[in-house]
């Protein structure tokens, strides 16, 4: 193990996990062993994978926020194209799932308290993206475009993935940006 915590290295490495496989594509036993740990010592920073998964979710938001403050003086148009460049360099270059969608598929079965937590990254995301469109000169409601703009992300992902181009992700967010521009 580097001078990182075990606990940091356990997050980071379920972070791959959960983007390689989803977050019932891998077992606390695959985690451990692919630490080089005990799963005792694995249990003794997250107690379940429920709260291994909240907790990744959490550094998820934090990265989310990070992200967002290194922007910030992009104008807004630039912001959302960097954040869906790197969403698509995170998840088609590098196939890879989406953290928020990862579980939606399986969502009557994800717990409660996780929920919460996917909810609260999809609504950083959700509020960031309106205070983008605050600035930005539309012909539809803002909120129709902030809706309408993460729905465009998550449906050219799995375009992107289909027909084996990341490129689309981009792509498409750029039509949709002039069509609905005043």
């Amino acid at each position: 193990m580097s001078n990182i915590s075990t606990k940091t290295q356990v997050l980071h490495e379920a972070s791959r996990m959960v983007l390689a496989k989803g977050l019932n594509g891998f077992s606390l036993q695959e985690l451990a062993e692919s630490l080089n740990i005990k799963k005792a010592s694995l249990f003794h920073h997250y107690p379940s994978k429920k709260i291994l998964a909240i907790e990744l979710y959490r550094f998820y938001q934090d990265a989310f926020i990070s992200w967002t403050k290194k922007y910030e003086d992009l104008t807004p148009e630039k912001q959302i194209t960097n954040y869906v460049r790197k969403l698509q360099t995170w998840i088609c270059e590098k196939k890879r799932v989406c953290p928020v969608g990862a579980l939606s598929l399986e969502w009557h079965l994800v717990e409660p308290e996780l929920q919460i937590e996917i909810k609260n990254l999809h609504e950083l995301q959700k509020t960031w993206l309106a205070k983008q469109f605050k600035q930005i000169e539309v012909k539809i409601p803002k909120q129709d475009a902030v809706i309408g703009t993460m729905a465009l992300i998550q449906g050219s992902i799995q375009l992107a993935r289909i027909n084996d181009n990341p490129e689309l992700v981009t792509q498409n967010l750029k039509l949709y940006l002039k069509s609905i521009k005043k």
